[in-house]
């Protein structure tokens, strides 16, 4: 045999493996003989290996704390080693410059930093004989020649734009009162001390606020010592009647879950309870998946699979999406959850970064390995895949039945930055945008509904980026909205990166909380309505139970509201000129014998209505996971 012939037959053994390795990894895409599988669209036959299964070795046995501070100073310090992957700011430095004031700025409101904006002026006039010429150009320098003081009829005319725009409505009673804090986000609002009022976690679950007289804040020491996080999640996993905390954090840094002892102290029991992962956390919601009575939690990343963990009678989680047909591979950037379908389960969006967004209905079975989750088929997103920025479920017209609000931050005018789907019995959602008066073209960031005026309704409030003007919507009875920005002096510059609302101080008005892109939070409240009220608390009943009110104005016209529980057992409902509330009807999520009926209520106060807890729905109570579930996740 020659020496040519042996090479060649060397070689042929050398490449051989590569190329039937190649061969299986083009067949089978999730197969990797080296290194971590990539996962696809289609769900695995056997049940995934966990990514961070190294990561999970190499920190077995440290406090979470600790491993925490391990792996964010590794990230700081390869972020100080290569300043090119840390993230560039985008925010303007002229936003740091102008009142801290909605649009049109008020004569009172002195710019932070007149002398940067006389030099940015000059700057842009010494640019050209025209100056300014693109349109970002001259909404800038508009805004600061108006934040100086410039008369409109001094700007030239070419380059003139609208700084000072009248109010859409004489009559919009409400006007958003700024108050003075020094919050940073993320924040959380809830009951976390499990008496009457809500507080206030801030800086990322490091801080925690008691509200004191004047809105003043009182700081509480429950959570000193905590690692921050990149978003917040209330809910009371152990039904102990105070919130609980689910920490998330991104870039690989582990999420924690932080039991509340029933007087605002925390401790971190991730480990213990089974929830340690290291992921790329940007979206989580507890839900009782299948009503069992102990909240769930779903977890979505972008770098690894949706997960939802159950919790078992002994109060620890398994992870058991794969097992029920839950999968999602990766690039999830927002999810939400609510009762879509009125069955009594909660159903799930998950919006994603490629823009192909699932909308997903519960489909219960007596045996927890039979239940799985539906795909709705429709148009959930925008031309192109753009992604999407916010999800909102919220119900527009008082039906029970929540609508699909969707957000985009990146849109143009002929797109819209806005899509509303109503569920009222079309499989797929029906589009009602335009009908509700939302389409826009400016691109949204963020998404809350809160009764400002206390009219029954949920109105809108929409974050923009930096120096647009947020958007104000009063919804008009359940038929639409149009918009009141000015009027309800609403229009902040701010990159407004997320929006909270809460009746913090239980008096009936919407204190709201917007987060910006610096950390900073405005904290604004809807004061000037007349309108009576009503808060209520069940203690005990579980999200989704009904409340329908019966009431009566001063023409004796009878009026219907119908609301639903949400995370916490609170509400606080407006009732639009109503004298009298002649009865209250506490119903379970389905089903229309009452739980409860109460009459002649006053309104203008809180009421506690105290009654048996809601009974679940034993047919489709799935009997628990066997343990080894749990285990398999793990190897």
């Amino acid at each position: 045999m020659s020496k040519r012939t042996l090479i060649l037959i060397a070689l042929g053994a050398f490449l051989l493996p590569f190329l039937v390795g190649g061969a299986l990894m083009l067949a089978f895409p999730g197969w990797r003989p080296f290194g971590d599988p990539v996962f696809t669209e289609e769900i695995p036959a056997k049940r995934p290996p966990r990514l961070d299964r190294r990561l999970l070795e190499q920190h077995a046995g440290k406090p979470i704390g600790e491993t925490i501070a391990t792996l964010r100073a590794a990230r700081e310090a390869a972020l100080a080693k290569d300043p090119s992957s840390a993230p560039i700011p985008r925010t303007p430095a002229l936003l740091a410059m102008l009142p801290d004031a909605p649009l049109p700025f008020p004569a009172d409101a002195p710019p932070l930093d007149e002398a940067g904006l006389k030099a940015f002026v000059t700057t842009m006039k010494a640019g050209s004989e025209a100056g300014p010429s693109t349109p970002e150009e001259r909404w800038q320098f508009n805004l600061a020649l108006a934040a100086l003081g410039v008369k409109p009829e001094d700007i030239p005319e070419a380059i003139r734009l609208q700084t000072r725009p009248a109010p859409e409505s004489d009559t919009y009673p409400v006007q958003l009162l700024p108050g003075k804090n020094d919050l940073t986000g993320p924040l959380a609002l809830g009951d976390f001390d499990g008496m009457e009022g809500a507080e206030i976690v801030a800086a990322g679950g490091t801080a925690l606020y008691k509200t004191g007289e004047g809105s003043t804040l009182v700081g509480l020491d429950g959570l000193s010592g905590q690692e921050p996080g990149d978003g917040l999640y209330p809910g009371d996993f152990d039904g102990d009647g105070d919130l609980d905390l689910y920490v998330s954090r991104r870039h690989g840094l582990p999420d924690s879950l932080l039991r509340n002892d029933g007087t605002g102290a925390f401790t971190d029991e991730t480990i213990a309870l089974g929830l340690l992962a290291f992921r790329d956390t940007t979206a989580a919601a507890w839900v009782d998946y299948d009503q069992d009575g102990r909240l769930d939690l779903l977890v979505g990343s972008l770098d690894q699979p949706l997960e939802l963990y159950h919790q078992t009678s002994a109060g620890t989680f398994q992870a058991i999406a794969w097992d029920l047909g839950l999968w999602v591979p990766r690039g999830i950037t927002h999810l939400a959850a609510t009762d879509l379908n009125e069955d009594g389960h909660p159903d799930f969006f998950l919006a994603r970064d490629s823009g192909k967004n699932r909308l997903l209905l519960s489909q219960p079975a007596a045996a927890w390995s039979d239940w799985r989750f539906v795909t709705v088929e429709g148009p959930f997103g925008f031309p192109g895949d753009a992604p999407v920025s916010a999800v909102l479920f919220f119900d527009i017209d008082n039906d029970a039945r929540p609508e699909l609000l969707l957000a985009s931050a990146k849109s143009s005018p002929e797109s819209g930055s806005l899509r509303l789907f109503q569920f009222g019995g079309a499989e797929g959602g029906t589009d009602i945008t335009e009908a509700a008066g939302l389409m826009r073209g400016e691109p949204v960031l963020s998404l809350a509904a809160a009764d400002l005026d206390l009219d029954g309704y949920d109105d809108l409030l929409l974050g923009t980026p930096a120096l647009s003007l947020d958007r104000v919507y009063a919804n008009q009875g359940g038929l639409g909205f149009r918009p009141v920005t000015i009027a309800a002096r609403g229009g902040y510059l701010d990159e407004t990166l997320a929006w909270l609302s809460c009746d913090l101080e239980g008096n009936g008005t919407a204190d709201l909380f917007s987060i910006r892109a610096d950390g900073r939070v405005r904290w604004l409240e809807a004061t000037g309505s007349t309108e009576p009220w009503l808060r209520l608390a069940l203690p005990g009943q579980r999200e989704g139970t009904r409340i329908v009110l019966s009431t009566r104005d001063r023409d004796w016209v009878a009026r219907t509201i119908t609301r639903r529980l949400g995370p916490e057992p609170v509400l606080t409902l407006g009732l639009a000129g109503a004298t009298s509330i002649e009865r209250l009807e506490v119903l379970p999520p389905t089903g229309t014998e009452p739980l409860k009926t109460v009459e002649g209520l006053a309104p203008n106060q809180l009421h506690v209505i105290t009654l048996p807890q809601a009974p679940l729905p034993r047919a489709v109570v799935p009997v628990e996971a066997p343990a080894e579930t749990a285990a398999a996740g793990e190897n």
